[in-house]
C-alpha cells in the first residue's frame, strides 16, 4: 500500500532581469535568461552573502563585453591559457 502526502513547492512564475527589468519569462519558450550566482565563504569580506541574479540575453551580452573589456584593460592583448576563453562559450 502506497500512501501518498501533498507538497507545496515553490515555482517561478516569472522572471525578469536584474539589469534592465525585462521579463525574461516567454508562454511559448519558457525562461531564456542567464543567471550568475556567488556564495561567499568564510575568508573574504562577503562572508555569507549570497548571490542571484538573472540577465537577459541583451544584459548578459553587455555584462560579457564589459568583463572582456575590463581583462584587456588590466591584462592587455591576452591568450587565455586553457583550451577555451570562458567568456567566449564553449
Amino acid at each position: 500500500m502506497k500512501t501518498y502526502k501533498q507538497e507545496y513547492k515553490k515555482v517561478a512564475d516569472k522572471v525578469y532581469c536584474d539589469m534592465c527589468g525585462l521579463c525574461c519569462t516567454d508562454d511559448n519558450f519558457g525562461t531564456e535568461c542567464a543567471t550568475i550566482e556567488a556564495i561567499w565563504g568564510y575568508n573574504s569580506k562577503k562572508d555569507g552573502i549570497e548571490y542571484d541574479i538573472q540577465l537577459c540575453e541583451r544584459c548578459f551580452d553587455e555584462t560579457i563585453e564589459f568583463i572582456r573589456h575590463t581583462r584587456k584593460q588590466y591584462l592587455g592583448p591576452f591568450k587565455y591559457p586553457h583550451d577555451y576563453d570562458p567568456l567566449d562559450g564553449k
